[in-house]
C-alpha cells in the first residue's frame, strides 16, 4: 500500500510508465463493456510474454491507493486470469471523467469489441451524462454522425429485450434491422416489434408495416383537418356501398401513403362535395345527376299495356259501383217499375 501511494504521488509529476500491482487496479465502472469473453488466446500470450502494451489508468476516487483502468481493461482481465502480479501503466492524474468514458468508448469501438447494445449505451452515456453532442462524439470516435445517431436511437429500445435478441443465434440480429426500426416513430411500437419478431426477416417486415401505418394515420389526420377547414363534410352512411354504382362521382382522391396536399379542393362545386375514406384512399365525391331514361320499344309497349290494364280495372270498379247503387235504389223503391 505504501509503495502504491509513493507511485501515485510520483505520478503527479512523472508521466512515464510504472509497474502497478494488479490488486490495486480495477476495471473502470463506467466502461460500457461489461464482460470479456474469448480472451484465452490473449491470456496465453500474456502468460508467456507479459503485457507488451501499457495500460492507461487514472486515480480511483473511491480507493486512495487504487487506480481505474481507462485503456486496457481487456488486458487487465487477461492478466488477472494469467496470474500476473503487476502491469505496466501510464498514469493520467487529471483526466476528466467525460474524457475517460470517451477514451474507453473509442478504444472499444475501434477494436470492434462491443456489442450493438454496448455501443448504444456508451453513446447514450456521453450524450446524457456528459453533455456531448452527436458532432462531438463523431469527431472524437471517428464515426460518421449518422452512425452515432443510429446508435443513440438503439439506446432508446428496451435494453433487456435487445440483449436477449443479441444472444439468440437463431435470430441473427444486425444493425440493418435496428436501423429499419427507426422508421417507426413510436418507441413503444418499436419495442413491441423487437420483442415479438421471431427472426430478422419478420422484424424488418413488421417495422415496414408499422412505419406505413404511421404514415397513413398522419396523412389521414392532416386530410381530415383540411376537410374541416374547407367545410367539406363526411359522406352519408351507405355511400361506400354505392361507390361503384351510378349514384356517386369521384371528383378527386388521395393516396394515404403519400404526403397531404396544401389545399384539399378548390372547385366551384365545393358545396356539393363530401369526403369518404375507402381502404387506403381519401376520396372526394358528389352525387351523380339523375339521367332521363330512354325506353326500348319493348318497354314502351309494356308501359302502354299496363296503362290499358289500369284503365280497364278502373272502368270495372266504376261499373261495380253503379250496379251496387242500382240494386240499392231498387230495394229503396227509388226506381220505377218497368211497364
Amino acid at each position: 500500500m505504501t509503495e502504491t501511494n509513493e507511485i501515485r504521488n510520483e505520478s503527479n509529476t512523472n508521466s512515464g510508465i510504472v509497474e502497478i500491482s494488479l490488486k490495486d487496479l480495477r476495471v473502470h465502472p463506467r466502461n460500457v463493456r461489461k464482460s470479456y469473453e474469448n480472451i484465452d488466446e490473449l491470456t496465453a500470450s500474456i502468460k508467456e510474454k507479459g503485457i507488451l502494451q501499457n495500460l492507461t489508468v487514472v486515480p480511483d476516487p473511491e480507493v486512495p491507493w487504487g487506480y481505474l483502468v481507462v485503456i486496457g481493461n481487456r488486458r487487465l482481465t487477461a492478466a488477472l486470469k494469467a496470474g500476473l502480479e503487476a502491469a505496466p501503466c501510464r498514469i493520467v492524474p487529471d483526466m476528466p471523467e467525460s474524457e475517460q468514458v470517451m477514451s474507453m468508448l473509442t478504444e472499444n469501438m475501434q477494436r470492434s469489441s462491443l456489442t450493438v447494445s454496448e455501443e448504444a449505451a456508451g453513446i447514450q452515456m456521453c450524450l446524457s451524462d456528459f453533455g456531448f453532442t452527436i458532432e462531438d462524439i463523431a469527431q472524437k470516435t471517428g464515426l460518421s454522425q449518422s452512425t452515432v445517431r443510429h446508435r443513440a436511437n438503439i439506446a432508446k429500445l428496451n435494453q433487456q429485450v435487445l440483449k436477449k435478441k443479441e444472444a439468440d443465434d437463431g435470430f441473427q440480429l444486425n444493425l440493418t434491422d435496428l436501423t429499419r426500426l427507426e422508421k417507426v416513430g413510436n418507441i413503444a411500437t418499436r419495442n413491441k416489434i423487437l420483442k415479438e419478431a421471431k427472426d430478422s426477416r419478420e422484424l424488418a417486415w413488421k417495422a415496414q408495416q408499422a412505419a406505413d401505418d404511421e404514415k397513413r394515420a398522419k396523412t389521414t389526420k392532416k386530410l381530415l383537418a383540411l376537410a374541416k377547414k374547407e367545410g367539406i363534410s363526411p359522406a352519408p352512411d351507405g355511400a361506400e356501398h354505392e361507390l361503384y354504382g351510378k349514384q356517386w362521382i369521384t371528383v378527386k382522391e388521395y393516396d394515404l401513403s403519400d404526403d397531404a396536399p396544401e389545399i384539399l379542393y378548390d372547385g366551384k362545386d365545393k358545396n356539393e362535395i363530401v369526403y369518404l375514406i375507402h381502404y387506403r384512399r381519401f376520396m372526394l365525391i358528389r352525387k351523380a345527376p339523375k339521367e332521363k331514361k330512354v325506353l326500348t320499344s319493348y318497354e314502351i309497349k309494356e308501359r302502354e299495356l299496363n296503362k290499358r290494364k289500369r284503365q280497364i280495372k278502373g272502368m270495372y270498379k266504376e261499373m261495380l259501383a253503379q250496379f251496387r247503387d242500382f240494386i240499392l235504389n231498387i230495394v229503396a223503391g227509388k226506381v220505377d217499375e218497368l211497364k
